[in-house]
């Protein structure tokens, strides 16, 4: 009696148990109800896009994918890579100048080009007709001064728009090279002819904005908003590299965050089919991967710059400074040094292949 009213309690524990369970439906149940979901989900996002289109709906069928999660540019065709540049180089026969380097070339607007360049008078210049064969010019555009003047060097122009011209440039307390042995700063001076040039004070203060002293080698540009964005050698890190400042008036400078470009100083900037291209030099052995010599790199807005290409691989170069000839035509300028002849500006034109 005992053992089969136990028996009978088990079975109704049983009972109970499986009365609890949940239903597992079939598994087509499970697949048709997964899509009735999924058509549910289309609708709500056809739905949606009555409010907000995202593109033209060429069918009234529920589409595979939820337009929810086809991105806004899906029928905007895809750019296309960039090309880079091609260049093919040939060197130009002699010298442009001797005893003098560190060029900066500036076309006139008769047509003419000008070249500045350095030796121990200061700031210099020389004509051209044909951008090759230079006449030197009497005179010095820039002295050398005091204080943080005693050497000046590393000039740049750019026209503005009351018909003058700005030259930036480099002054440094001493003849010392390199970060930590002297301080460099950037310069300016204005001039109605490119010749006489008379002295506007300090621009980018090296001791003050991060470049840890060493603020040196500027090249300018005139943007297109009317800005001028100034390239130069930065010490910023400890490290030599390419950085920038930008102003609104030409004369005061805000440094741009970043390095533009690593590893290499000197820049020159030249604007080619809608990119910009800078050039820049290689003189330190402690950049193995980046052989001594010339180079250049692209950038689509002027400050994030891609792969280094190199121009010509040698020694004893530096400072390349550009004349756009045409839009497919460039002349690089540089300078070079081997002992015992005298300081000399060289140049490799190039024409855009491909």
């Amino acid at each position: 009696m005992k053992k089969s009213l136990i028996f009978a309690l088990i079975l109704v524990l049983l009972f109970f148990v499986v009365s609890c369970a949940p239903k597992m439906p079939p598994e087509n149940d499970i697949l048709a109800e997964a899509e009735n979901d999924g058509l549910e989900e289309a609708d709500i996002a056809q739905g949606s896009q009555q409010d907000f289109p995202l593109a033209d709906v060429e069918s009234e069928s529920a589409p595979e994918t939820p337009q929810e999660l086809i991105p806004e540019t899906e029928d905007i065709p895809a750019e296309p890579a960039a090309e880079i540049l091609s260049f093919s180089w040939e060197k130009d026969s002699g010298s442009r100048i001797t005893d003098g380097s560190v060029p900066y070339v500036h076309k006139l607007k008769d047509g003419r080009v000008r070249l500045y360049y350095c030796n121990s008078k200061g700031i210099l210049s020389a004509i051209s007709k044909d951008g090759l064969a230079f006449a030197k010019e009497s005179g010095v555009r820039i002295s050398p001064g005091t204080g943080f003047e005693v050497q000046v060097c590393d000039p740049t122009i750019v026209d503005i728009p009351d018909g003058k011209m700005r030259m930036y440039y480099k002054g440094a307390n001493s003849l010392k090279p390199g970060p930590g042995q002297s301080i460099h700063k950037i310069f300016s001076a204005i001039s109605s002819d490119g010749l006489t040039f008379k002295k506007e004070g300090l621009r980018i203060d090296s001791e003050t904005n991060g470049d840890n002293g060493w603020a040196s080698v500027p090249d300018a540009i005139m943007l297109s908003d009317g800005r001028v964005r100034i390239y130069y050698v930065t010490a910023s890190g400890m490290e030599h590299g390419i950085g920038s400042a930008i102003s609104y008036d030409g004369l005061d400078f805000e440094k741009e965050a970043g390095i533009r470009v690593s590893n290499l100083v000197d820049p020159a900037l030249v604007r080619i089919k809608d990119k910009y291209v800078l050039f820049a030099a290689s003189i330190d052995e402690r950049f193995g991967q980046v052989p001594k010599g010339i180079y250049f790199s692209e950038s689509s807005d002027g400050l994030d710059f891609g792969k280094q290409i190199p121009v010509f691989q040698t020694d004893n170069v530096y400072d390349p400074s550009l004349l756009k000839i045409d839009e497919n035509t460039v002349r690089v300028f540089y300078g070079k040094v081997v002992p015992p002849q005298l300081p000399a500006v060289e140049s490799h034109t190039g024409n855009i292949v491909g």
